[in-house]
């Protein structure tokens, strides 16, 4: 079974595409981030890339981190808008959403739900062999990973 994996973000909106088809490990296909640097057309580029994944590897489910509140109010809105792209798409798709909190991806990564970045990075890279450049590409697999862990 395919999973999509998504952190969403206002600029960067990190993926990430697993086969969940071994019950042992899941087996990772792949991951990126979708930059954008303007508004309103960040909206409509996150939109059109998630539908081209979603096209492209027909995944049965969608893990994505639930929301939380920060210090500003206002990234909490547009995090709101990103998330309302998911949410279409998911009902469009008929797949299923599945949401964990920071400290649930956190502690499934980690083992540790109050890990910083840079620790979910480093382990997200020693545990599935890769070298990434993006904390928010390592969240998104993080999240897909932590789907896994959840869903035996």
């Amino acid at each position: 079974m395919i999973v999509l994996s998504i952190d969403p973000g206002n600029y960067k909106t990190g993926f990430s595409v697993f086969d969940f088809s071994s019950k042992n490990f899941p087996t990772y296909i792949i991951s990126g981030v979708i930059k954008s640097n303007k508004r309103p057309e960040n909206l409509k580029k996150i939109y059109l890339e998630l539908e081209k994944i979603i096209n492209k590897y027909n995944p049965k489910e969608l893990a994505l981190e639930a929301s939380f509140y920060g210090k500003n109010p206002q990234s909490l809105i547009r995090l709101g808008e990103v998330r309302g792209i998911i949410l279409l798409l998911s009902s469009m798709y008929n797949i299923p959403i599945f949401e964990y909190t920071p400290q649930q991806v956190k502690n499934a990564i980690t083992g540790y739900g109050w890990s910083d970045k840079l620790s979910v990075l480093k382990m997200v890279e020693k545990i599935f062999n890769l070298r990434l450049n993006s904390t928010d590409e390592a969240d998104a697999i993080a999240i897909g990973f932590c789907h896994f862990i959840n869903r035996k």
